[in-house]
């Protein structure tokens, strides 16, 4: 194997400050990283049984065997138990951590215990400090990003800094991981795991040589390989989209296709939808593009909201970098009826200053303004304050109450930092409180096949398995709940593969089974196309068996999807209860054929 693929593990208990730096590169050749290697980590380092915000769980980041050496590999995987499940947690990111990592010689990051007071971590090749935060502690996640560069300048470049911010201190339970400013492990609550660890940031950088200096390394077939996937990228119409409008160009597509969330899924139409669109975001407020490590596409938009403080004045305006993505904008502009770009900004904005997870936060403020129009929440619940759907001022004061919740004082907002599930057990109103094991969806109303595949997905995420395109692919058309199943099945296990190089998946039909196979050969890793499918299916079956593990239950599937499912408007029109029951009892039997896993 190629020199520069030799690398390590480094693990930081927060209890004892040890830190334990290793190598297993058997390990790496056998899963390749990412998810691959991070679901076998977890499982060694974490019980079923443990508290998510206890010291006993682990995050677990890791970085690929294709990481810095290919266009588009720039995702970087966290794993963890999470706090708003208390199941598998996974979550994604870009930026530069991936190159970080490997800079500095590591292929995985292990995260445990809990340290005494606020710290942040600095890790420089093979430099590893714990650093008391002292007032870097409750910092936006804005303003810590700049003071680190100042406080941590060396490795500019290939330096990668992950923050958390408010939110997670005060252990809301969606909180999320800001990485290099514009990025995000946004999901499942990784940012309140680091922050009942009471690690407020992480530094990164390393100046390690990537290099292909080894005998057995055909240069020439490695260069031609790389332009041909970057000539893909650039020089036909693969990815253009996401570097024109990005994913905001879902927003009028979905909505032509009744099939954009809106009013908390209540229409699939919002009649705003052009004034929040990709289109107008890129006329009006599009401030630059920047893209990830390694990656010839752009497809992070920044958008610059420009915003008046102090004494009215025209001087005294500041500009504020905001990242947006279709996720944001579904979940805290149409699924709230906010309609106005500006007002949306500053919804987005300030999700991202506290570190919350925007598509959880959106679909909770949208359970909270139909339960206070329905009268199930009250003045008296609220503490005075309405919320109403459209209303800007209260969204942007609910979320504020959410992050700096009183601790031990079980109101409204207390229990909305603690999921839609908890608010559901306190008020009711489960009928129309949209999510999947707890975790609220993407904003795919498409059909059956995108709330089936969260339902099944091992994170319930729609990048699972992408059910919404089998919609698209099926439109007017009635399949085989048994062929669906599969389908689903096989294309998650194909992401394995991706997830564990790590693949950005915007590039996943960039990527297939045969180029993957030969990027790896380039680089002395012989994998066959079979042996990349069986070892999809195997990380596949890992997964499934670690939320097993955790206490997750196949069989309830169907009783935890909610109503609002069956009575929400999608481009295959309602979705019927019967036909999510037959899906749904497809895979109980792909679970056991596939996977061999009972379910109960």
């Amino acid at each position: 194997m190629m020199e520069s693929f030799q690398l390590d593990i480094l693990e930081i208990d927060l209890t004892t400050q040890k830190i334990d730096r290793y190598s297993r590169q058997d390990f790496f050749h056998q899963w390749l990283g990412g998810i691959g290697v991070g679901i076998n980590l977890l499982n060694e380092h974490v019980s079923p049984n443990i508290d998510p915000m206890g010291s006993q769980n682990a995050i677990i980041f890791a970085a690929g065997s294709l990481s810095a050496f290919y266009p588009i590999v720039s995702k970087t995987v966290a794993v963890f138990k999470s706090p708003l499940t208390g199941d598998l947690g996974e979550s994604y990111a870009g930026g530069r951590l991936s190159l970080a990592m490997r800079s500095a010689g590591l292929g995985a990051i292990i995260i445990k215990g809990q340290a005494e007071k606020s710290c942040f971590i600095t890790i420089s090749n093979d430099d590893v400090e714990i650093r008391r935060s002292g007032p870097l502690a409750y910092m936006y996640t804005s303003t810590l990003g700049r003071v680190l560069r100042e406080l941590v300048p060396v490795g500019a470049g290939r330096r990668s800094s992950l923050r958390i911010g408010q939110a997670s201190e005060n252990l809301v339970k969606y909180g999320n991981i800001v990485v290099d400013s514009f990025r995000h492990f946004g999901r499942l609550g990784v940012g309140t795991v680091l922050g009942a660890k009471k690690v407020k940031a992480i530094v990164i950088s390393g100046d390690k040589d990537i290099s292909l200096d080894s005998a057995s390394i055909d240069r020439r077939a490695y260069l031609k390989t790389y332009q041909r996937i970057w000539d893909l990228c650039v020089k036909t119409k693969a990815m253009r989209k996401y570097h024109v409008l990005g994913t905001p160009q879902n927003v009028l597509s979905l909505n032509e296709l009744n099939s954009l969330p809106t009013k908390n899924f209540t229409l699939g139409k919002f009649e705003r939808a052009l004034d929040i669109s990709g289109e107008k975001f890129a006329e009006a407020y599009l401030g630059r593009r920047v893209a990830c490590n390694t990656c010839p596409v752009g497809c992070i938009h920044i958008a610059i909201l420009r915003e008046q403080y102090g004494v009215d004045s025209p001087a005294n305006i500041h500009s504020i970098a905001v990242p947006y993505d279709y996720e944001p904008i579904y979940a805290l502009g149409s699924n709230l009826q906010i309609g106005d770009g500006l007002e949306l900004l500053k919804l987005i904005e300030q999700t991202e200053r506290l570190g919350l997870d925007a598509i959880t936060t959106g679909v909770i403020l949208g359970w909270m303004a139909e339960a206070f129009e329905k009268g199930i929440l009250t003045k008296e619940d609220t503490n005075g304050l309405t919320i109403r759907f459209g209303h800007i001022d209260d969204f942007l004061e609910v979320i504020k109450r959410i992050t700096y919740r009183t601790p031990g004082k079980k109101d409204l907002y207390w229990f909305a930092g603690e999921g839609l599930d908890s608010l559901v057990s306190k008020y009711g109103g489960g009928d129309f409180a949209v999510r999947f094991n707890k975790n609220p969806p993407a904003g795919y109303s498409t059909g059956p096949y995108s709330m089936f595949g969260h339902a099944i997905g091992a994170r319930h995420s729609h990048l699972d398995n992408a059910g919404y395109s089998l919609d698209q692919k099926t439109f007017g058309e009635t399949i085989n709940p048994s062929d669906a199943a599969l389908e689903l099945g096989r294309e998650e296990e194909w992401r394995n593969v991706l997830n564990s190089l790590v693949v950005c998946l915007f590039a996943r039909q960039i990527y297939t089974p045969g180029l993957v196979s030969e990027c790896l050969g380039n680089l002395g890793i012989q994998k066959t196309n079979t042996e990349l499918l069986d070892l999809g299916l195997n990380i596949q079956k890992l997964r499934l068996e670690t939320k097993f593990r955790f206490g997750f239950r196949y069989s309830t599937l169907l009783e935890k999807i909610p109503k609002r499912v069956y009575e929400m408007p999608t481009a295959h029109g309602k979705i019927s209860k019967d036909h999510m029951q037959n899906l749904i009892d497809s895979f109980q039997i792909l679970l056991q054929e596939r996977y061999q896993i009972s379910g109960n």
